[in-house]
């Protein structure tokens, strides 16, 4: 395999890829340039799936010292665990590609991001997102969906898609968007809190503003994602021969959930704690399973799992689209009570409940 490498600019980013030139035994990797930053990322694979319904998927962000010409002081002189950022960074990177694996996929994957050089002015989790994106693409897995993310800030009074990190300190919006295509799939946003004594705000954009900045970091990741795909388009490897696994519901389960116990898993998942809303569905799960005993049919716990899964899913959508209330039975706009106690201890120098 030759040597490959893609330079994008795109949504204010100058954007080096180099294939296969590192991590040449992995499913797919990638040596991530911007500006002095580089970063290695690499996607390894089993293709040996789990038995559990879920996909095991493991994102590794790592930081060395090494990166920005340092070397750890103190007596201890090795690198220790990771750090916040670095976990953040990680969750940040799953949370935007795991929901783009197809359905069905239960194999073991892990994503690697090195940084091996730093830069004051990049944005190392839009890099980690890129450089995660790019490796994962061209693998041969089977991932043909193609995502971008944007930070929207602000110089002054405008608005700047991926300001660099020196702008950020001075920016009134801290927002991250990722997504693919026309789909939003990640939205953080750091709040910052007004300074105004007469109006006291979450944050110094008001929702109206808000609306308007997320559809302009829409727009940028519509393009984002059209270059990726078309560049890395060619270098995508031939992918492995997994099977997915099947969805086992049963449709005429589902239907004899609905028209029995509709009300029962409405009254299930209106409680409050996510805890608790799982006991009552394991009671919803028991009652269903003793009531096709009794009738001399089937009782397969799995199947009515599913089933009731699937249709819990579908009564938590009906209830936010057409009643404006969440699963807990809060509306759209309502915070759940909070209550914050201090100086509980007497002997310590700060305690709070």
């Amino acid at each position: 395999m030759e040597e490959q490498i893609i330079e994008i600019n795109v949504n204010s980013l100058e954007e080096k890829y180099e294939f296969n030139k590192v991590a040449k035994q992995a499913s797919g990797a990638v040596m991530y340039r911007q500006g002095k930053a580089v970063l290695i990322a690499a996607v390894a694979i089993d293709e040996k799936a789990v038995d559990e319904d879920f996909l095991p998927l493991t994102v590794q962000y790592m930081e060395k010292a090494y990166a920005a010409a340092k070397i750890p002081g103190g007596f201890i002189k090795r690198e220790t665990k990771p750090g916040d950022f670095e976990t953040l960074t990680s969750r940040i990177v799953d949370r935007s590609l795991r929901p783009l694996f197809p359905k069905g996929f239960y194999f073991p994957v892990t994503i690697s991001i090195m940084v091996v050089s730093s830069d004051e002015e990049v944005d190392m989790q839009v890099a980690a997102l890129h450089a995660a994106n790019a490796a994962l693409f061209i693998s041969d897995i089977p991932f043909s969906t193609s995502i971008a993310a944007v930070r929207i800030g602000t110089v002054g009074d405008d608005i700047v898609v991926n300001p660099t990190l020196s702008q950020q300190a001075d920016s009134e919006l801290d927002l991250l968007v990722v997504g693919s295509g026309q789909d939003v799939v990640m939205i953080e946003m750091r709040t910052l809190a007004s300074e105004n004594e007469s109006v006291q705000n979450a944050n110094e954009f008001h929702e109206a503003a808000l609306v308007d900045v997320i559809a302009t970091a829409g727009e940028a990741i519509e393009k984002a994602t059209s270059a990726y795909e078309e560049a890395f388009a060619p270098l995508v490897r031939e992918p492995l021969a997994l099977t997915l696994a099947e969805d086992k519901v049963d449709e005429s389960l589902y239907t004899y959930i609905e028209n029995n116990y509709a009300e029962d898993v409405e009254k299930a998942i209106s409680h409050m704690a996510k805890s608790e809303r799982s006991t009552e569905l394991k009671k919803v799960r028991t009652k269903i399973m003793e009531a096709l005993e009794s009738a001399g049919k089937e009782a397969d716990k799995d199947l009515v799992s599913k089933g009731l899964e699937r249709y819990k899913k579908t009564v938590v959508r009906a209830m936010i689209l057409d009643k404006n209330i969440r699963a807990d039975g809060r509306a759209l706009d309502e915070v759940r009570p909070i209550s914050i106690e201090t100086n509980l201890l007497p002997s310590v120098h700060g305690s709070c409940l």
